[in-house]
């Protein structure tokens, strides 16, 4: 569900029947699998399940078939993915997040360098390579191999973090960059509440790295090209101030329009009537009908109302309440997927949350349920007390003392 998978295509059609395919799954796994939800994630598939029977009423009763426009429900659903992949993690357990980190650097090395496109970029962001989507992903190498360095007080993995913060910036996608700093504030904010298992960040040793990594790229730095380096802090301030920027005011004035629509229809929003007025910014990529709305938000206001936005929230915020409750400390696991799910909020301002990032909200919530391994209970043997005391004594004794050293 990604175009990192489509040599970093997001327009081939392979990508779209596979998004619908892979949506169609999770709308069924509602009711296979609603008995192996948690709590919350069952809420959520009454309220998506009930969504869904509603959309394809409401198009046999206005346009006389079942399914007008399967757009319409799929984007409905695609939230619904999340308790899709949470089953499937609890059936691949164990689960580890660095396979995940692995297979991320691994499309970008074949997508950028391999297929070569990475060198028709100059630092603009008309001639960027990879799109905010797909550049979200570098948010959870990131908060990961931070962990790591927080948990081995490794030098390899403190530049580790480093690079992929700088690939973050590198990529210019500005609302990746907010949401990576955001993440990584996370990050600082739960060790300070004492909710890292790690330890804290070492200072002496993690200044004196950025010391020598200033002298060693400073020459590097000194030869770039002014103009280019210009352009690139100049695109960066965008964050700043969207109204001077042309793609961050196209944005504004895009969200602008569609928020005004909201208030006429306000708790179910537009749905298939939104879907045949198209989108209202004329564009030769945009299809004839449906509207592509930057935010995530706004969308979801504007397409489903406050009802639908609503499903939306409690899932990842679901997600989040349960890992901050239901452990004391959080595993390097549950702090990334924290950060990075709070990443995703933030995105969220900016962009349509990508469809595969509902699959790592279920993914966080496996992780909040899943026990530490330090956490599982002792594994006791049975005894008979009717057996002389030598027979029955010694074994559990012997087990006992085995455990203890």
């Amino acid at each position: 569900m990604s175009a990192l998978i489509y040599g970093g295509n997001s327009l081939n059609p392979l990508l779209d029947k596979a998004v619908s395919g892979t949506t169609l799954l999770g709308i069924v796994a509602l009711i296979v699998f609603y008995f192996r939800q948690p709590p919350i994630y069952k809420l959520v598939a009454w309220l998506l399940g009930l969504g869904v029977i509603g959309l394809v009423l409401e198009s046999k009763y206005e346009y006389g078939q079942f399914i007008y426009s399967y757009f319409v429900i799929k984007r409905f659903a695609y939230c619904g993915l999340a308790l899709l992949a949470y089953v499937a993690a609890t059936q691949a357990e164990p689960f580890k997040l660095k396979y995940a980190v692995y297979f991320i650097f691994a499309f970008y090395v074949i997508n950028q360098l391999f297929l070569g496109q990475i060198f028709s970029y100059n630092l603009t962001s008309e001639s960027r390579t990879v799109t905010s989507n797909e550049a979200l992903y570098l948010v959870i190498p990131c908060l990961y191999y931070l962990m790591m360095y927080l948990k081995d007080r490794k030098i390899p993995d403190l530049l580790l973090t480093l690079f992929s913060f700088a690939f973050i910036v590198f990529l210019l996608h500005r609302s990746v960059i907010s949401a990576a700093i955001v993440a990584i504030g996370v990050v600082a904010g739960l060790s300070m509440v004492g909710k890292l298992s790690t330890g804290g960040l070492p200072m002496g040793r993690t200044l004196g790295t950025f010391a020598i990594l200033l002298v060693l790229l400073a020459p590097a730095l000194a030869m770039m090209p002014g103009n280019k380096v210009n352009a690139f802090l100049e695109n960066i301030g965008g964050i700043l101030d969207p109204k001077e920027d042309n793609t961050g005011s196209w944005r504004l004035e895009q969200s602008e329009y569609y928020l005004g629509q909201i208030p006429d229809k306000p708790m179910l929003g537009w749905r298939y009537e939104g879907y045949d007025r198209g989108e209202i910014m004329v564009n030769e990529d945009f299809p004839e009908k449906g509207t592509i709305i930057h935010s995530q938000y706004i969308d979801m206001l504007y397409n489903y109302g406050a009802i639908g936005l609503a499903i939306n929230l409690l899932i990842i915020l679901g997600t989040l309440a349960t890992m901050y409750v239901r452990n004391k400390t959080f595993t390097i696991e549950q702090t990334v997927l924290f950060g990075f799910l709070i990443s995703g909020l933030i995105y969220a301002v900016s962009y349509q949350l990508p469809v595969f990032f509902w699959g790592f909200v279920g993914l966080g919530m496996y992780y909040a349920r899943k026990r530490p391994d330090d956490e599982e209970p002792d594994e006791y043997t049975t005894i008979d007390i009717t057996e002389p005391l030598e027979t029955s004594l010694h074994p559990f004794v012997s087990i006992k003392t085995q455990q203890l050293l």
